[in-house]
Formats: C-alpha cells, structure tokens, sequence
C-alpha cells in the first residue's frame, strides 16, 4: 500500500467536470481498489472561509468540530453552476476573467499561498480526516471524494498558481514529505517539498494548448508554464495514449530522457444487459455526440451531415456555445446541455450510435463508454480515434457532410452487427478500458506500463486525416 497525494484541480476545487475530472475519477477508484492511502490537495478560497465561519455559527454543534469543516468542504467543492457555458466570447468572458481574477488577488487566502511561495510564511499542514458518516447524502458527482482518507486544505492554491504562471511569481508549495508519490493529473505549476524516495508522476492528456491555433495567446502562455514547471519535478509522465506521448516526444525531444508511460482512461465495463431488439432501444433512430464550445469539436459539421439524414436524431449533449442557439437549425438536431452522469449513460445506452466528429483529441473518452454500453461507434478518421477504437468504430471524413452523413446510414443499416461485434469483444475491451486494471498501469514500471495490446485491437489501417491529429488533445 503506497501514501499517495492528489494534485488535482479538477478535484480539488469547484470545477466544470470535464475529460481530466473523468480520468482521476476513475484512477482514484481503481487505486481505493487496490488499498492505497489518497489525499487529495484542496485549495480553500474566500467562499469556503464564508461557508465554515457560517456553519459554526450553528449552536447544535461545538466550534471546534471537524465535522463542520468537512461539511463547508464537501458543500464548496459542489459550489459550480453545470448549466453554465464553460466559454463566454468577447467583452463578457474578459471581463468575467479579470473580476475573478482580481477578486481571488484581494483575497487573505491568496496572500498566504504568496508569501508561503517566497517562504516568508512557513509551510502549514492541514489535514481534515474524511469521516462522511456524518453525511446524510453526497450527491452523485462528488461520490468519488469518499475514497480519499484525508484532505490537504492549501489556501488559493490552484488559484495562485494560474496568476503565477502569468506574472512570474515563484509557484504555490506543497508539502508531500509524508507521501510515497505525489500524482499531478494534469501540468500544474507546484513546488513540491518532499523527502528522498518520493515519486511524482505527472500525467499529459494533451498538448492542444500549444498546437491548437484556436486558443488564445494566455492559454497557451499558461499551459506552458504549468507543463515546464512540472516537468522540471517529474520523476515520470503518463500519458493518456501513445499518440499523446508520442506527439510530446517529437515536439520536446529534450524531454525525451523522461521515463513514459501510456495509462489509457477507463469506465466501467461491470455491468453486462442482455442484447436488446434493435427496435427496442428506440422508436425513432437517434445518435448521441458529447461536445464542449471548442471549433475542434467539429459540432457545425455534424449538425449539418443531419440535414441529409432526415430520418434520425442527433442529441448534442454538453455546452453548443452560439451553435445552439443558430437560427434554421436542422428539425432533427436538439440539445441536452449539460446532463447528470448518469443520464449521459442512458442517453449512449438508448441512441444507434455515438458520433465523434473531433478534429484532434488526446483520447476520446465517450468512444470508451459507447463500448461499455454496447452502442456503435462513428468517429473522424484520425490517428488516436484508431488506436482507441480499432476496427469496432465506423470512421469517416470530418470535414465532409456527406462522409458523415453516409456513415450515419451505415451504421444505421447494421445496428445488430455492430452490437454484437462489440459484445463478442467485451471480454478484452474491459481488461484494456476497465477501471480496475488502471491502478496497476499508474504505479507498474514505466517500461512496462500501458504496453498491453490486445491482439484483437491492433492499428488499423493509416487514417485518411493523420495531419490532423497533430494538433494534440
């Protein structure tokens, strides 16, 4: 059993879920699985300072407990509007960034981290034991916090290191002298304080803020700083697929020194239904695809490959951005918005098939759930669409309506055989997608890790588009 703390700020502060929060979702369970002792460092902000000094006002409870504090945590870390766009254009997403931004600056918890930073305040450790059975519920999207033993409470730390990043100021510190390994699941800008032994492991799921020409100038800025200042402390990288690791090895081979290894994100392959009638999983055919308001996504296109295909749905699920709100939009597209986790289930479950029209990704996790579900698969014919979905995916052009929409028909046409394709090859798709086995490739030897392939899975052909994937995530 391994002391093993989480740097996460998809975790660790009041987040849109998004494809990394899904990948240390399923990483922390496989690890609980496995025994291991996880923290999870937690930044607290004004707004948690609010919710304790509030709840020990309560006289039903002594002043001192514990318990009040973990309450104020678990009801901070669920302080997130998930109907909200995870992207404002213009005037209203700067000036929205700036009031945040300045608003976290003026605050006591962001001194703190400063001065800590420059070590003109010393380090304090503050633990909470994560005791929840005080808890009457914890509702389904912070279920995963139950497996982590104790929470490392650090004023604005993921806060303060965005700022950091920007302005050159020294990064946040973070005291891991007790830990066995320090898991950063995402580049972050950090100083880990930590004793002779201790490993860090610092995962990459993409290197699109570097090579996506659609980003703004301060994201890549950002990014750049945190990846740099990550790999300056990594002990070892992971990947999310060999593509990703294979892009970062040809565009910063000076880090090619780095001992790599590829751990795929998982879901859960546990529960096994019994073939359904195809007439049963829906009267009308409809098709799921799961976007956030980002051009590589490739929504435009699909939506309009869905007016050549009448006779079927498309059910946008996540934020569609101005998309969803363009006047002379096909009768047959509609949108979810955000959606529970599992209500997205039972959507990929119901649909013909789940389409990923993206013109780069660093893995694809939707492709993984369709499987799970036994749902045909469409995606764009790019490189890490290959290796993730093999041959059990339809693949077409994406930048061609007619690409598009002809797969849809295909897939259509053959709904029973593709189920039963993935079916027969459920077995090797829960060893190589299934969460339980992602623990062991996290902490196995880097040579070793993520090198299984199963023989029924292997490359297919060269994708028609590989230039695209060089964008990355």
């Amino acid at each position: 059993m391994k002391k093993i703390l989480v740097v996460s700020e998809a975790l660790g502060e009041p987040n849109h879920k998004r494809g990394i929060f899904h990948f240390t979702r399923e990483l922390i369970r496989s690890l609980a699985a496995e025994g291991h002792a996880l923290t999870l460092v937690v930044e607290t902000s004004r707004r948690y300072r609010k919710l304790r000094r509030r709840q020990k006002q309560t006289p039903l409870l002594p002043a001192d407990s514990r318990q009040i504090e973990l309450l104020a945590l678990y009801r901070f870390l669920d302080q997130t509007d998930m109907s909200a766009p995870l992207m404002r254009g213009g005037l209203r997403k700067t000036v929205d960034w700036f009031k945040h931004k300045l608003a976290m600056a003026t605050s006591w918890e962001f001194l703190v981290s400063f001065l800590r930073s420059i070590r003109l305040m010393p380090m304090r450790l503050k633990l909470i034991a994560n005791t929840t059975a005080g808890l009457e519920y914890i509702p389904t999207d912070l279920r995963h916090l139950e497996l982590f033993q104790e929470f490392m409470l650090e004023p604005a730390f993921y806060s303060y290191q965005d700022t950091s990043a920007l302005t050159r100021l020294p990064p946040p510190r973070v005291d891991a002298r007790d830990y066995d390994v320090v898991l950063i699941d995402t580049p972050t800008r950090v100083a880990i304080q930590r004793r002779p032994g201790t490993k860090v492991i610092c995962v990459i799921h993409d290197l699109l803020p570097i090579t996506d020409l659609k980003l703004d100038d301060i994201a890549t800025r950002l990014f750049l700083s945190r990846l740099f200042t990550s790999l300056q402390q990594a002990d070892e990288l992971a990947f999310v697929s060999n593509y990703s690791r294979d892009r970062f090895r040809a565009l910063l081979p000076q880090f090619a020194q780095v001992p790599a290894r590829v751990v795929y994100p998982r879901t859960r392959f546990d529960v096994v239904e019994e073939p359904r009638p195809v007439a049963a999983v829906a009267q009308r055919p409809s098709f799921v695809v799961i976007v956030s308001n980002e051009p590589r996504k490739n929504l435009a296109a699909v939506m309009r490959a869905f007016r050549k295909v009448p006779q079927a749905d498309l059910v946008v699920i996540g934020h569609a951005g101005a998309l969803g709100k363009a006047p002379n939009l096909p009768k047959n597209v509609r949108f979810s918005g955000y959606v529970e986790e599992h209500e997205k289930a039972a959507l990929i479950a119901e649909a013909h098939g789940l389409i990923m029209p993206s013109l780069a990704e660093g893995f694809g996790v939707p492709i993984i759930e369709a499987f799970a579900a036994n749902t045909p698969v469409l995606c764009s014919d790019i490189a890490v669409f290959r290796e993730v979905a093999g041959d059990l995916a339809d693949y077409f052009d994406p930048f061609s309506t007619e690409s598009i929409a002809a797969s849809v028909t295909r897939v259509l046409a053959d709904q029973t055989q593709w189920r039963e394709k993935i079916r027969a090859r459920r077995a090797e798709l829960a060893v190589r997608y299934g969460h339980e086995t992602q623990a062991r490739d996290l902490l196995a030897h880097p040579a070793t890790a993520g090198s299984f392939v199963p023989t029924q899975l292997p490359p297919a052909s060269a994708p028609m588009f590989d230039g695209l994937a060089a964008h990355g995530t």
